[in-house]
């Protein structure tokens, strides 16, 4: 049941919030469960078991390493130091085997379903270079709904549990809730326990401004998704789908309408689940702040898919880099490259691992791993060529400050952008090398692959209403707040025009193929 599908926007939604509003405040959290469930269910059918399983597991090790907190926080008063200190190390090495079985419990489930194939491929493709004719048997698994995302939002959970920062849930429901929760499962964004918990579990009364601003988001992600998205991918599926077929300025239309296609499609989702969450009260994270206003690559990832890069950067990239081993290779590398290169060493393996896990979070396959290297590269490039930079032209610093050198910026960053669109995009490492190397032959046919100049048009207005958009909220106007400010017949008509603008220019219908939502799939 898509976010976009009529049964989920015209039954669905309605049938849980009327529910949710009529309910009692103390009933509100189980019509949110039950939602969820439903939609689960609908969605993925019997795999449910496995988010129910992965829930259960959450919620245990949160229970017990809760409770290891309070006998340590009983215990210690009555201890002279020598003991306290031993009871800490007692302490701290059952909590340290709680978290790793959660780690190896939820992970061994990820990698199970969602890498094992990739792995065995692998495997095989290294076995057929030796003399011997062995190979190992690929099993094919159906992926869990949303498994990437509540896997990683259950080990957040338990991280943040283990440092103390959040309390655990007392009940399963409630880590089932936070799991399950309909709006955030399928895409994102990864939100904390301690962010939405209290919204969830003590639910706030029906709100007239929140409710009309969730259904304003909903429909503008609609728009985004509909109008613009689904209306880019006929082109782009053409093209990269048959590749071998296209050169030149038709893979380059391709690849840009991609970026576009992507931008809306996720950003046009991360609306409709944010608004959907809204309607309810349920203040879920931001994913996305106007990337393509970005100076650098770095930046661009700061504005996109914020929810992710904040995950890995708190819970993979920092841990990492002020691990003992890695202090240990870090002390190695001054004591022979030197104290500049003995600092940025390990940063720079710290960052190498965290673009693999971009990457192959993103897919299990050589081209998702090739895709993480060709982003990492590019920030250790930015940094590496940096102090050269500053030495070969000392008017640089002046220059970042011009509007000039900030349009140059944006640009350079979006053209790096896109090579990494295509990267993404294309049918394997093959068709993404062949695709760049088809760019220095000139197309001979027509740029209206699979849209006649009305889509064409469609698509070209579509794009520069979210440019202009995205260029307000850049400059901090609340296009939300402005509207609410105006006469009730202007709202109305605003709202109105949005939604007959969905019902003429949407990409539906009989002779369409509807495209699913991309960020699903992982």
């Amino acid at each position: 049941m898509a976010y976009n599908s009529f049964p989920y926007l015209c039954i669905f939604l309605p049938l849980c919030w009327v529910a949710w509003a009529v309910l009692p405040q103390r009933y509100r959290p189980a019509a949110l469960l039950g939602g969820s469930l439903v939609f689960y269910w609908l969605t993925a059918g019997t795999y449910t078991v496995w988010l129910l399983l992965a829930a259960a597991l959450t919620w245990a090790l949160g229970l017990g390493l809760g409770r290891l907190q309070q006998l340590q926080e009983a215990a210690l008063p009555g201890l002279d130091k020598p003991a306290r200190k031993e009871a800490k190390h007692q302490f701290a090495a059952l909590q340290r085997g709680m978290v790793t079985a959660g780690v190896i419990g939820l992970l061994g489930l990820l990698i199970w379903l969602k890498y094992l194939p990739f792995l065995v491929r692998t495997l095989n493709s290294a076995l057929s270079l030796l003399p011997f004719a062995w190979q190992v048997a690929a099993p094919s698994f159906v992926q869990p709904l949303g498994l990437s995302f509540f896997t990683l939002m259950a080990l957040s959970y338990l991280f943040d549990v283990r440092r103390g920062t959040t309390q655990p849930a007392e009940h399963y429901w409630q880590v089932l809730l936070y799991l399950s929760f309909w709006p955030h499962v399928v895409e994102g964004p990864f939100d904390r326990w301690a962010q939405i918990s209290p919204a969830l579990l003590n639910p706030p009364k029906p709100n007239y401004r929140a409710f009309t601003f969730g259904v304003q988001r909903i429909l503008w992600g609609m728009m985004k998704k509909l109008i613009i998205a689904d209306r880019a991918n006929m082109y782009v599926k053409a093209v990269f789908d048959n590749w071998p077929s296209y050169s030149g300025s038709a893979v380059v239309v391709a690849t840009l309408l991609y970026t576009l296609q992507l931008y809306a499609e996720f950003s046009g989702c991360m609306d409709m689940v944010l608004g959907a969450a809204e309607c309810f009260g349920v203040p879920l994270a931001e994913n996305f702040r106007q990337p393509f206003f970005a100076s650098s690559v770095s930046e661009f990832w700061r504005r996109w898919h914020i929810t992710l890069g904040a995950w890995l950067r708190e819970y993979l990239f920092q841990p990492v880099i002020v691990s003992k081993p890695m202090m240990r290779f870090g002390k190695w590398c001054r004591t022979r490259f030197g104290a500049a290169l003995g600092r940025s060493l390990p940063v720079w393996a710290g960052l190498l691992l965290t673009w693999l896990a971009i990457g192959l979070w993103h897919g299990a396959g050589w081209l998702y791993v090739v895709y993480g290297l060709y982003y990492f590269l590019l920030q250790w490039l930015g940094e590496v060529a940096e102090p050269t930079l500053l030495r070969l032209c000392p008017s640089l610093p002046r220059w970042r400050t011009r509007r000039w050198y900030k349009l140059w910026q944006a640009l350079r960053t979006f053209v790096l952008v896109n090579f990494g669109m295509l990267l993404f995009r294309s049918n394997g490492t093959r068709a993404a090398l062949e695709m760049l190397a088809s760019l220095r032959r000139p197309y001979e046919g027509s740029l209206l692959i699979k849209l006649d100049a009305q889509d064409l048009w469609v698509l070209v207005i579509g794009a520069l209403v979210l440019l202009a958009v995205d260029l307000l909220h850049e400059r901090g106007i609340a296009i939300r707040e402005s509207i609410a400010r105006r006469p009730l017949p202007l709202r109305w008509a605003i709202y109105c025009g949005g939604m007959l603008a969905v019902m003429i220019f949407g990409a539906y219908g009989d002779n369409y193929d509807p495209a699913a939502f991309i960020y699903a799939q992982f």
